[in-house]
């Protein structure tokens, strides 16, 4: 593999500390732009959607069990005013005959036992009305928790953009004093690596090239040595050595 001859920085500086440190910059750049899109993502969602909604629906629900009851309800006490006049007509004195009697007192309980299951319809709506009151209640109550605990965690949330903010400032600021020591050539070749692997420089540990695991010779350990940009043969990384 050919390699580009050295840069004639190279005699005055290590130019692999310099792209090293450069991309220990980057990597905390990214590391801090990532941790601001999930904090902007995380502030731009309704975290609380789901709890409304469900909020929402528990409320049509109570709204139709009152809508039904009134109408049970209306229908119960139609079938009561109607027993009711026909009491007054049984016991009212005004009937005496004892074939219209017989019919008054047939009518009433023809019409009470009409009117019995619109009174267990009543008892089971009420029952059912508070307990969907009960609930919507707790729901409620818990939805007002969760909106006092996101509004401590936006206000975390926003404070955390801030400091990372002032991190990423400080960090292009570091950036750009670094690369104004750094070849053109050099920063190319790294921009141009970073963007296949991710990572353009490797440490070489123990003789050994940290980005691909393969044993580097002594010679390419001479030169890393030296400060000369010099390649992985294995994964084309350029090699630092402290």
């Amino acid at each position: 593999m050919n390699f580009p001859p050295p840069s004639p920085y190279n005699r005055l500086v290590n130019i692999p500390r310099l792209l090293y440190q450069l991309q220990e910059i980057d990597l905390a750049a990214e590391a801090a732009q990532e941790k601001v899109s999930r904090a902007e993502v995380e502030l731009a969602a309704d975290a609380l959607a789901a709890e409304r909604a469900a909020i929402e629906k528990r409320q049509a629900r109570l709204k139709e069990l009152r809508h039904e009851l009134r109408e049970v309800s209306a229908q119960a006490d139609d079938f009561s005013s109607r027993i009711k006049l026909h009491e007054g007509n049984l016991y009212g004195g005004r009937v005496t005959s004892p074939k219209e009697l017989s019919a008054l007192q047939k009518d009433i309980e023809l019409l009470k036992s009409h009117r019995a299951p619109h009174e267990d319809k009543e008892l089971e709506l009420m029952e059912a009305i508070d307990s969907a009151e009960n609930d919507l209640a707790t729901a409620e109550a818990t939805l007002q928790r969760h909106k006092e605990a996101l509004a401590i965690h936006r206000r975390k949330l926003g404070e955390q953009l801030k400091t990372l903010g002032a991190e990423l400032s400080e960090l292009a600021a570091r950036r750009a004093a670094l690369v104004a020591d750094i070849p053109p050539d050099a920063e190319g070749q790294y921009q141009h690596l970073r963007m296949q692997k991710g990572r353009a420089v490797a440490r070489i540990e123990q003789g050994t090239c940290r980005g691909c695991g393969i044993a580097v010779t002594a010679a390419w350990l001479q030169r890393a040595r030296t400060g000369e940009v010099v390649h992985c043969p294995s994964c084309n990384r350029i090699l630092y050595m402290e």
